[in-house]
């Protein structure tokens, strides 16, 4: 025979020790919650790099946080050629007098003004001057007083910097700093940029013009316009290791000389909801390089698909009055080459893919 008193004692100890334990793993899995969060969307980061034809060139920089962030402590550094000391031309601080409100951005273009500062020597395109809210630089020559930071070719690096406390700190960095890519003749000369393809700065073993099509057409940060993935909430303040840096993995590319992106971000961090995937993680795109045909498979309906070449013309353009959420095209007419894709959902976003045609 048992005492009941007892049992009564040992069910309410037990009770009490489970929901103890309960309320323990739920403050911590809050508390870890909090900490994973913390890091994120908490400062300014790049959110579009624009390397277009020409003097066309532009950063675009978002603010994800739920405040205002004004300017006056933060800086862009422009790493030349693989250089690890930046002259004082390749440093400009942000406009002090200048705030970006939260969820909004800042656009900065290259300016190149002549030697009275009444025009334009060498003027960026109209459509890209509209977007920007401020215009950078006076000259791209090594002269004192040019700033240089927005005269970026595709094989700098660029850093957003901080003031924090005395100290710049790095809180954003495009590229790799000290490294400088090489073209497939394995020289500087013609310029060369960072690509997807392992070791991302220089031309693979066994790669052929042949079988793989020109090795430029491969470059991400030469002639293209980058825009950070959605899923992307804070910046790179690690510097990459030489030889692996790959733009795909948290950019999206287009063609050169397209602006239309610029001005705006989507970002996780202006969604309600951190489990929610961006539009942008909800696409798969296959074969990819395609020879015939490529599909794209979303969870989203999908309204519209617009192919742009490298020189961002648009060659095909193909409406999907079904709004399925499977679309397959058919490439074999297109010539082989890389080119840009955006997708335009029913509800009215947008996503971008580059995809590679050979036949």
């Amino acid at each position: 025979m048992y005492d009941s008193n007892i049992f009564i004692y040992l069910f309410l100890h037990t009770e009490t020790k489970i929901n103890m334990k309960k309320l323990l793993l739920a403050f911590a899995a809050v508390l870890l919650v909090n900490i994973a969060l913390s890091g994120q969307c908490s400062d300014l980061f790049i959110s579009e790099y624009v390397e277009g034809s020409g003097n066309n060139k532009a950063l675009e920089i978002y603010n994800p946080t739920n405040a205002a962030i004004n300017l006056a402590n933060y800086r862009l550094i422009r790493w030349d050629n693989g250089n690890i000391t930046p002259s004082d031309n390749e440093i400009t601080p942000l406009p002090s007098n200048l705030t970006i409100a939260s969820k909004d951005v800042l656009v900065i273009a290259l300016n190149l003004t002549d030697p009275n500062g009444t025009g334009q020597t060498a003027p960026i395109a109209l459509a890209l001057q509209e977007k920007a809210d401020v215009l950078l630089s006076n000259g791209c020559g090594d002269e004192p007083g040019n700033l240089r930071t927005i005269c970026f070719n595709g094989d700098d690096a660029i850093s957003l910097e901080k003031n924090i406390a005395g100290t710049w700190t790095k809180i954003d960095i495009f590229a790799c700093i000290g490294e400088r890519p090489t073209n497939s003749q394995g020289t500087n000369s013609p310029t060369a940029a960072w690509t997807d393809l392992a070791p991302f700065s220089s031309i693979p073993a066994g790669y052929t013009t042949a079988n793989d099509g020109p090795y430029f057409f491969r470059y991400w940060t030469q002639d293209q316009t980058l825009i950070r993935k959605s899923s992307i909430n804070n910046g790179v303040s690690v510097n990459p290791q030489p030889e692996s840096w790959n733009p795909s993995v948290q950019w999206d590319s287009l063609a050169v000389d397209l602006f239309d992106s610029l001005g705006f971000h989507t970002c996780v961090c202006g969604v309600v909801g951190f489990d929610e995937l961006p539009e942008t993680e909800k696409l798969t795109v296959y074969p990819n390089p395609s020879n015939d045909k490529v599909s794209f498979q979303s969870e989203l309906a999908i309204s519209e698909i617009i192919m742009y070449n490298i020189t961002g013309q648009i060659i095909a353009e193909m409406k999907n009055p079904l709004f399925t959420k499977n679309v397959r095209i058919d490439t074999h007419q297109i010539p082989q080459g890389v080119y840009s894709v955006k997708l335009i959902y029913k509800n009215g976003g947008q996503a971008s893919r580059k995809i590679i045609i050979q036949h």
